[in-house]
């Protein structure tokens, strides 16, 4: 049987803050991807965080990534970087540099699986968008806008998949019911949208055998 072993990168979006942690995508993906994939033993190795910036996230995918050996890398990342508080708030130069250097990371491991030439596949998402009349911390979709820009950037420059959650959630219909009171973190209902957005995006990427499909 085919091993495929995927590291999530992430912050509170993916630990799950707030609702059962059964709800948060990560965890249905080790229920869900079994079933839609039995040939394959699923490894995933969740490293999220709360209040994870990419600086944080950065230095924890250099500590983990050998040891973890991914066919697959999941970063979504962002929202903290965008807050003006000063504690977490990363410019967009730095943020930019910061998931340049995690892409580069990844496509510079040799996981010696075979698949996908031995080079593990990074996936981003965007942060989704905030419910601003809500939110109380320092985020603007504008400022998140701007940042979801790099990260499709530098998806198409390192031609790595990229799902667009940003725009998923910003353009959904009453949208307000995807996020919990604080207007920032994703309801049950959010997590639903973002499970059957990456799942829908991940069986593109994998073949009906559980196999990486060709990538150029």
């Amino acid at each position: 049987m085919i091993t495929t072993n995927i590291v999530s990168l992430g912050d509170s979006l993916t630990t799950g803050y707030g609702v059962n942690t059964t709800d948060n995508y990560i965890n249905r993906l080790e229920k869900y991807l079994p079933k839609y994939y039995p040939s394959i033993c699923w490894n995933i190795s969740n490293i999220s965080k709360n209040n994870m910036t990419t600086r944080e996230g950065l230095h924890i995918l250099k500590k983990h990534i050998k040891s973890l050996n991914p066919n697959i890398v999941i970063i979504m990342l962002g929202t903290n970087d965008v807050s003006l508080d000063k504690q977490i708030h990363r410019t967009l130069e730095e943020f930019e540099d910061n998931l340049k250097s995690m892409l580069e990371l990844t496509h510079h491991i040799n996981n010696r699986t075979g698949l996908n030439f031995c080079i593990p596949i990074p996936v981003l998402i965007t942060p989704p968008c905030v419910i601003e009349t809500k939110v109380t911390y320092n985020i603007t979709n504008n400022r998140i806008h701007q940042y979801s820009h790099i990260i499709k950037t530098l998806a198409s420059e390192y031609n790595c998949p990229c799902i667009d959650f940003y725009k998923t959630t910003y353009d959904f219909n009453n949208n307000e019911d995807l996020f919990q009171d604080d207007g920032i973190h994703l309801s049950t209902k959010g997590y639903d949208l973002l499970f059957d957005t990456f799942f829908s995006a991940f069986t593109k990427l994998i073949n009906y055998e559980g196999l990486i499909k060709d990538r150029e």
